[in-house]
């Protein structure tokens, strides 16, 4: 009994020693940042966290991996240096700050939603390669002088970029090929005067209130997205063949006199060209499937839509010109030339089937004849293997009579 107490004693002290041990290495470390204030740690994470009275200049400890959620929102910091091993930037991490510049080191993959917004004093931010995404509102309501984009990133968020204009700013973009989509209000009112779009994009939005005069729309895109190319000063666009839906506000209130929409486009939502003051003529494609509500909108000087398809709810009466009704009259005989040759080519098949199994039908009833036949050869042959002859005679007359059980007729008998 004693020893089973000493075991269990042992055992007792064995799990309080671990408990004690787990718990001494979870504690919360405290570092200066301004004045009387402090950030704190979470450690063994070394997630960074309450610095919201921070200020002044800040070196953030190396022990720092993860600057958490709003860790240093609201702060009067004027300079922040982050830790190399630093691998993740939180939501609202230094959202309205007096951060004057920023570079976000070589680890850290993830910038969190509005991670840098409403600094406005921020002017550089170095973003650096190993970054892949960057959130929505990142550095939304910023003063940056230059955008950088690095070649890991795959896609440009919502407002991620946007509102950064406040009259200094006459940026050119560059994306790098990497990105894929470009969505919502990504560079919103930033002041961008020329942007260079890779063929690597197919959803394209997020250009809303620039300066953007012209712009080169890749062939790799397919859908011009919601506001796309809104408030711009635009005087002209190619839309490539590669683009299928064109979104709610994507050309509103620009500079656009004469437009021509591709053949490819099946999709115009609502008010994708409203407000455009001296829209004159736009070229629908005949083949369109959907047509949005107030698509030409407040486009007053709109004479001329040209047009040679069914529907109906247009603001001007269309025009189909000869050419292209010549071309629509080329397809359809040829669409009904295909159909003829369609159908006679499947009575042809029809009947060639229907020959084939007459055919197909006759052998087979000559196949089953010639066995029965065969089988009635047969039949006989056996028949006769087992067949006796016998003599019957009646007076002087003689008859051979053969059968398998063979009887001589009436008044004859069986010659012995």
């Amino acid at each position: 009994m004693n020893r089973f107490c000493t075991i269990v004693s042992i055992s007792l002290s064995l799990i309080i020693s671990t408990t004690v041990s787990a718990k001494a290495s979870a504690e919360t470390v405290k570092f200066p940042c301004g004045d009387s204030a402090t950030y704190s740690v979470l450690m063994p994470e070394g997630v960074a966290v309450d610095g919201g009275k921070c200020s002044g200049i800040l070196n953030i400890d190396r022990s720092v991996r993860v600057i958490g959620v709003e860790a240093f929102k609201d702060s009067r910091l004027l300079e922040v240096n982050l830790p190399d091993d630093l691998e993740l930037i939180s939501t609202s991490a230094f959202e309205n700050t007096l951060i004057k510049k920023i570079s976000i080191p070589n680890r850290v993959e993830i910038i969190g939603d509005s991670a840098f917004a409403d600094n406005n004093y921020l002017t550089e931010a170095f973003v650096s390669n190993s970054v892949k995404s960057i959130g929505a509102k990142a550095f939304n309501g910023t003063r940056l002088l230059q955008i950088s984009i690095p070649n890991s990133v795959t896609k440009i968020q919502s407002c991620a970029f946007g509102n950064i204009d406040f009259g200094n700013g006459s940026r050119s973009l560059i994306i790098p090929p990497s990105v894929t989509s470009i969505e919502g209000c990504a560079f919103w009112n930033s002041g961008i005067v020329t942007v260079s779009i890779p063929n690597s994009i197919s959803y394209l939005a997020g250009f809303n209130k620039n300066k953007l005069s012209t712009v080169n729309i890749p062939n790799s895109v397919t859908t011009i997205g919601m506001n796309a190319f809104a408030n711009n000063p635009l005087l002209s666009i190619q839309i490539p063949n590669s683009v299928t839906t064109i979104e709610e506000w994507a050309f509103l209130n620009t500079y656009l006199s004469d437009v021509v929409i591709p053949s490819s486009v099946t999709t115009i939502k609502n008010w994708a060209f409203a407000s455009n003051l001296r829209l004159k003529s736009i070229s629908i494609p005949d083949n369109l499937d959907s047509l949005g509500k107030n698509v030409f909108d407040d486009s007053p000087s709109l004479k001329t839509i040209y047009y040679c398809g069914e529907l109906t709810s247009f603001p001007v009466a269309t025009i189909c010109p000869p050419e292209r009704r010549a071309i629509i009259e080329q397809e359809k005989a040829a669409k009904l030339a295909a159909e003829l040759r369609a159908k006679q080519e499947e009575e042809s098949a029809a009947k060639l089937a229907a020959e084939l199994r007459a055919k197909q039908e006759e052998e087979s009833a000559a196949k089953l004849a010639a066995e029965l036949r065969a089988k009635q050869d047969e039949a006989l042959r056996e028949a006769a293997r087992w067949k006796t002859t016998i003599t019957c005679v009646k007076g002087k007359v003689i008859k051979k009579v053969s059968a398998i059980k063979p009887k001589c007729p009436t008044g004859y008998k069986v010659k012995k």
